[in-house]
């Protein structure tokens, strides 16, 4: 069986790529990675190497400026180690977000929207603990 083991990247078209850099580096705090020579684009990563981030300069639709932080819009979540401090950046950066406090999760959302509108989760790492599954889920073994 063909089974997926993790998500490697998320590939994100971008029209402004000094825009978007300013936004996932500035706000996000990713460093940028080593890159082939692809065309324009940027990949960026925490230190570790993940998460994986590749912006790609495109002429491929993107939500739009005007985007709204909508948690149901198609998004990519993220696991923050300082869910205030990242919120506390958003304020400082004027980053739309919303915030969901009594989610049926039970967890903590913050949903923001980087400079071309697409969606973007955070929650806090704490709640996962060390197990890289969602609180209640056990892998069951093939």
């Amino acid at each position: 069986m063909a089974r997926l083991t993790r998500i490697q990247h998320e590939g994100i078209p971008v029209k402004d790529l000094e825009r978007s850099r300013a936004f996932y580096e500035g706000v996000l705090g990713l460093k940028t990675l080593p890159r082939p020579a692809f065309g324009p684009g940027l990949w960026l990563a925490d230190a570790s190497g993940v998460p994986q981030i590749h912006l790609i300069v495109s002429q491929a639709d993107v939500p739009g400026t005007d985007a709204r932080p909508d948690p149901t819009a198609r998004h990519t979540a993220f696991l923050v180690e300082d869910y205030e401090e990242l919120k506390r950046r958003f304020e400082q950066h004027g980053v739309r977000y919303t915030e969901a406090t009594n989610s049926p999760a039970r967890v903590l959302q913050l949903t923001a929207v980087d400079p071309d509108g697409h969606v973007l989760e955070f929650q806090p790492a704490e709640h996962y603990g060390d197990s890289i599954y969602t609180p209640g889920f056990e892998p069951q073994e093939d």
